[in-house]
């Protein structure tokens, strides 16, 4: 299949662990390569990970580092790396429904995520101060004032959710009471397009902070979430409008 890469099919079962060595792009690239291959699941179930902080902002290393109850060091990560300390991380996938893929008909890309989904001011800070890299970690601090004082802006969307007193409700009224391989309770997230189930709530407004964080810490100055944990299966929400 000329459509397909060598990465999406080499054998790599001989491999123990992928260590990385940058930021949380680096590492994101790299669960983006395993996620296009068949043996996705296989290869996250057994492959362990592990990060170097070698980043401009360095969450993912920072997070871990904070759960383990050690100080931020580069030389603190290359220990728990050589130790072998390991433990699961809670690790989300989503997916992004573009107006080609609407109108004709392709498939929505969807891609793995181990730290935060970020949209609005958060995201424009992300990607806008791309300009001042060579700035470091205060470039974002310099864009948000930027972008967040100087030159707002609103951004407009509807966000649906559904609240934790729902969610057995919702699971119960689905009919998933363990028996289908599911775990009991859990929720099956409604398909892109299709009408939301009863006991979702949505609305729509002008937002400028949408911020959903997976672990404690958006970078090694952003501590954003002091009650993430690693693998708790929470995402804790942040809307500012």
């Amino acid at each position: 299949d000329s459509t397909t890469t060598d990465t999406e099919t080499a054998d790599i079962t001989e491999y123990d662990a992928i260590i990385a060595m940058g930021g949380d792009g680096i590492l994101f690239e790299i669960f983006q390569g395993i996620h296009a291959r068949s043996d996705s699941d296989t290869i996250l179930s057994k492959m362990k990970f592990g990060i170097i902080p070698c980043g401009t902002f360095n969450g993912l290393s920072k997070s871990i580092l904070h759960w383990s109850n050690v100080q931020y060091d580069v030389m603190e990560s290359i220990f728990h790396v050589c130790k072998g300390h390991t433990s699961t991380l809670d690790i989300a996938s989503y997916t992004l429904l573009s107006n080609t893929a609407t109108t004709t008909k392709a498939q929505p890309k969807s891609y793995m995520s181990f730290l935060s989904f970020a949209w609005g001011l958060i995201a424009d800070c992300d990607y806008e101060s791309e300009c001042l890299r060579w700035l470091g970690a205060i470039r974002s601090d310099i864009w948000a004032v930027y972008r967040g004082l100087l030159c707002r802006r609103n951004y407009r969307a509807r966000f649906s959710y559904l609240p934790p007193s729902s969610n057995e409700a919702n699971a119960v009224a689905a009919g998933n009471c363990g028996g289908d391989g599911r775990e009991p309770g859990e929720v099956v997230m409604p398909k892109l397009g299709e009408p939301l189930p009863d006991g979702w709530v949505s609305f729509e407004d002008d937002f400028i902070v949408f911020w959903v964080c997976n672990t404690s810490h958006a970078a090694h100055n952003m501590f954003t979430c002091p009650m993430a944990k690693m693998n708790d299966g929470l995402f804790h929400v942040l809307i500012v409008r």
